[in-house]
């Protein structure tokens, strides 16, 4: 068990944060807290969620639009969304259900981007070369 890993403990999904000494419990949409309130957890505790559960709490914690789905190839998750402020389609990515904090105007260039994003890291500049080389904006 490590930090941010997607978990089931008493059969509610969320994830796993650290304390000083501890794991922690963070239930799905808990918003933020003292982690006096969390519950302390051990490996015997929880058990790790199913592919399904993991784009389940991707989609009930997602903030920045409407969800209309979740593309999932391999390792990377791209979740398609109608934003809330301009009601444009974009497609926000994750990796490994971890999100890379990015999103894109279209699936090709989130999945390009995550690929950038998981070779590079966040500073790449490949997966925009790349956008530029084969004409996506």
């Amino acid at each position: 068990m490590k930090y941010g890993d997607i978990v089931v403990y008493k059969n509610q999904i969320g994830t796993v944060v650290k304390s000083e000494n501890d794991f922690k419990f963070h239930p799905c949409n808990y918003g933020s807290c003292y982690f006096s309130e969390l519950n302390t957890i051990t490996d015997e505790d929880v058990r790790e969620a199913t592919h399904d559960e993991k784009l389940e709490l991707i989609e009930k914690e997602f903030t920045w639009g409407n969800v209309i789905k979740i593309h999932y190839i391999g390792e990377y998750q791209i979740v398609e969304y109608i934003d809330k402020r301009d009601k444009k389609t974009f497609y926000h990515g994750y990796i490994n259900y971890s999100d890379i904090n990015r999103s894109y105007s279209s699936l090709d260039s989130a999945l390009i981007g995550c690929i950038g994003y998981k070779r590079e890291g966040g500073n790449g500049k490949a997966a925009m070369y790349f956008d530029k080389m084969i004409g996506l904006e």
